[in-house]
C-alpha cells in the first residue's frame, strides 16, 4: 500500500511540473496538489512576490511574478500547505451567517465621546500613545492605525458588547508598538488583554457591519482628536 502511495504521489508531481512548465506560454493553470486540492497558479506582471490568497469561496490561488521562476512558485505553495490547511476552516466560518449590530438610538456626538473617552483612558492605563483619533462610518473596517499612530475607529464601535468595542481599541492601540500581524503583534495584545485575543477576534467576526444612512464621516472638535505623544 505504501509503494501504490508512492507511485500515486509521483505521478501527481509529475503531472503538476507539466502543467507549471506550459505556463511559460499562458496565463494560468489549475493543478491538484494533494491534501490541499485545485490550485491556480497565475504568472503576474504587476506581482512584486510569490503569494497565495483563498477566497471566500475556498478557491486556492498562488501568484508568481514574471521574473520569478515557476520552480520556485511551486517550492514555495508546497512550503505552505500547512498554512492553507490551517486557514481554510477560517475561511469558512466567515461564511457563515453574521450578527446585525443591535439598533438603539445614540448621537453622533454621544459616539464620539464613548469612543474618544475609551480610546483616551485605555491608552493611559497600558501606556500606549497615539497622535490623532478619527471617528468614522467604515464600510469594512472596525478601526485602523497608521504609521504615524493615526487611529481611526468605526462609529458603529459604539454598538457592540463592551468586551469587543475594547478588544478593537486595544488592537488599534497596540498597532502603534507593532505595525503589522505578526505572532508579535498577537502576543503583544494577548498581554495587554490579560489572554483571549483570538478568541475575541473569532467573537467579532460574527458581527456585521451596518454602514448608517446618512453616511459619510463623524465631526470631531479639535481639542477631542488627540492625545500628546
Amino acid at each position: 500500500m505504501q509503494v501504490k502511495s508512492f507511485i500515486r504521489k509521483c505521478h501527481s508531481q509529475m503531472r503538476f511540473e507539466r502543467r507549471c512548465m506550459s505556463l511559460s506560454d499562458r496565463c494560468a493553470a489549475t493543478v491538484e496538489i494533494p491534501s490541499v486540492g485545485p490550485v491556480t497558479i497565475m504568472k503576474s506582471a504587476r506581482a512584486r512576490y510569490i503569494r497565495i490568497t483563498i477566497s471566500p469561496d475556498r478557491t486556492i490561488r498562488l501568484t508568481v511574478p514574471r521574473r520569478e521562476s515557476i520552480e520556485k512558485g511551486r517550492q514555495f505553495l508546497h512550503s505552505k500547505v500547512p498554512w492553507i490547511l490551517r486557514n481554510l476552516p477560517r475561511v469558512a466560518e466567515l461564511e457563515k451567517p453574521k450578527v446585525n449590530l443591535p439598533d438603539f438610538e445614540v448621537s453622533e456626538q454621544q459616539a464620539c465621546d464613548i469612543l474618544v473617552g475609551r480610546l483616551q483612558e485605555l491608552a493611559r492605563i497600558h501606556h500606549l500613545n497615539y497622535s490623532r483619533v478619527s471617528i468614522k462610518n467604515q464600510k469594512t473596517k472596525w478601526g485602523s492605525c497608521s504609521s504615524k499612530n493615526r487611529i481611526n475607529l468605526n462609529i458603529n464601535l459604539v454598538r457592540l458588547p463592551d468586551q469587543l468595542r475594547d478588544y478593537v481599541i486595544l488592537h488599534e492601540l497596540v498597532h502603534t508598538r507593532v505595525k503589522n500581524h505578526s505572532s508579535q503583534f498577537w502576543a503583544e495584545l494577548d498581554k495587554t488583554l490579560g489572554g483571549g485575543a483570538r478568541e475575541l477576534a473569532r467573537k467579532l467576526r460574527k458581527y456585521r457591519l451596518v454602514r448608517r444612512a446618512d453616511g459619510g464621516q463623524v465631526p470631531i472638535a479639535a481639542g477631542e482628536l488627540g492625545q500628546p505623544v
